[in-house]
């Protein structure tokens, strides 16, 4: 006996033997057998065939059976987001000369830095921007933000005192290449809390040829590399949570760098692949010299990784795995059926302030007129475009199995790649698919226990329940 019916949205594929199905308007993900992955097969060739009714009963179990109600894809309307959090640049000049970087040396096509008047109108305009929310953020940015070292003081202590005579609460970051750190600058990011991430490539030979000062040395003719590390050693004594993030150009082995970082002792580590400035059309396109086959081999390998030990319950390992995984947060996805429909809060929640006040997608798009949104002397702000997913409007993106994993990707990324924030870059689109199948592979093949040993161990958090809305 067969059966018409119609199936949910879904994906297949196999890997290491393994037949595995996406659910992908549930974000779940199951084991098949051969014979029912050849059914699926066969329905996804000829756009809805029948299927015998022993396939059917089992599709039913899995979720995979539609009702004729179900609209797949549909928007969720939702209120729009407060922004409640600011990249503020303190400067738009720099100390080093990355060979990569995206903001034109770090002056983002005007250089200049922060006025008082300015900075204090930005905290002020944040706090009215943020609405009813409890907790705004301020991250200093640049160039690099300590070459502005008193202005980042005066704009914390303003900020707190703001924050307190409107009942909030305000949260520091910087993104810092290190070079001035010392042992004042540390206090000061112990005394305000400042999460810091510290922009450092790794091992010295690609630190110092991806990452030299502008003048060619530092201090007694050193490269970066020997300058910092002594300053990143005296930080992560005080400072033992910091964050250490690397980008990867050409055929730099990921993993080489992430070990490098991890042996200096940062307990978070992520790499990402350098993208193409927006400000040089005559730069180099480093975008399209990214050999992404090492990184979805060396995924392939976290994929045995995070199974393997998981069955030996060898929780220091897995807790290590965690802190520089390129799969976890697509596993965390299909473990909690979570569905993303924007990559980023850029133009939703966060935003970035340049040096003369005016307001940007985000900080990577200051200095961009075509993704300004506004300035912090004006309550206009532009960003409607924004508010809308790209996993229902953008093409490549509603036809995608990861659409509610990758949900259109970094929109610079995308800009410099392919000449429109919402068009996304081809190579980062095949490492995002690929990220979402072995992450939904590892979680095909997780039993209840391997989960509840993960939760217990605070390497996988608990499954948040439906009903709380705290």
């Amino acid at each position: 006996m067969v059966i018409k019916i119609k199936l949910k949205p879904f994906h297949l594929f196999k890997h290491q033997g393994c037949r595995c199905v996406i659910n992908i308007e549930e974000m779940h993900a199951y084991t098949v057998d051969e014979t029912t992955s050849e059914m699926l097969e066969e329905f996804k060739a000829e756009s809805g065939a029948a299927l015998p009714s022993g396939i059917v009963d089992q599709l039913n179990e899995l979720g995979l059976i539609a009702n004729d109600e179900e609209k797949p894809g549909n928007e969720v309307k939702k209120e729009t987001v407060p922004l409640s959090n600011i990249s503020l640049f303190l400067t738009q000049s720099c100390n080093l000369n990355c060979i990569y970087c995206y903001g034109n040396g770090g002056e983002y096509g005007g250089g200049g830095s922060l006025e008082e008047k300015t900075a204090y109108q930005a905290v002020d305009w944040l706090i009215e921007q943020s609405g009813k929310q409890k907790k705004i953020h301020v991250g200093f940015f640049g160039g690099e933000p300590f070459l502005e070292f008193t202005m980042m003081q005066k704009v914390a202590k303003y900020a707190q005192k703001r924050a307190k005579e409107v009942n909030k609460k305000v949260g520091f970051s910087i993104t810092t290449n290190a070079t001035l750190l010392d042992d004042e600058k540390i206090a000061f990011l112990e005394e305000y809390d400042v999460s810091a991430l510290i922009s450092f490539d790794g091992p010295r030979e690609i630190q110092d040829a991806q990452r030299p000062f502008v003048n060619g040395k530092g201090p007694n003719g050193n490269g970066s590399y020997d300058v910092i590390m002594p300053k990143i050693k005296k930080l992560l004594k005080k400072r033992p949570k910091t964050h250490g993030h690397a980008v990867i150009t050409g055929q730099t082995d990921p993993q080489l760098v992430k070990n490098a970082l991890q042996e200096i002792g940062f307990a978070e580590v992520s790499v990402s692949p350098a993208s193409k400035s927006l400000f040089d059309e005559k730069s180099e396109d480093t975008s399209s010299d990214r050999d992404f086959n090492i990184i979805l081999k060396l995924m392939e390998q976290e994929a045995d990784k995070w199974l393997q030990y998981t069955k030996k319950r060898d929780s220091q390992f897995l807790k290590k795995l965690m802190s520089n995984s390129q799969l976890y947060p697509a596993l965390i996805g299909f473990l909690h059926n979570t569905k993303r429909r924007f990559p980023c809060g850029a133009g939703l929640g966060m935003a970035g302030v340049s040096c003369v006040g005016d307001v940007y997608l985000c900080h990577r798009f200051v200095g961009m007129e075509e993704y300004k949104m506004g300035n912090v002397f004006n309550d206009d702000l532009n960003r409607e475009k924004y508010q809308r997913s790209p996993v229902t409007y953008v093409e490549e993106c509603n036809n995608c199995f990861a659409r509610y994993y990758c949900a259109g990707g970094c929109k610079h990324d995308n800009a410099s790649s392919c000449g429109s924030g919402f068009k996304p870059s081809p190579d980062m689109c095949r490492l995002k698919c690929r990220e979402a199948e072995l992450a939904a592979y590892i979680a095909c093949l997780l039993t209840d226990e391997d989960c509840a040993f993960l939760a217990e161990h605070e390497i996988v958090p608990n499954k948040p329940c439906p009903l709380d809305f705290g």
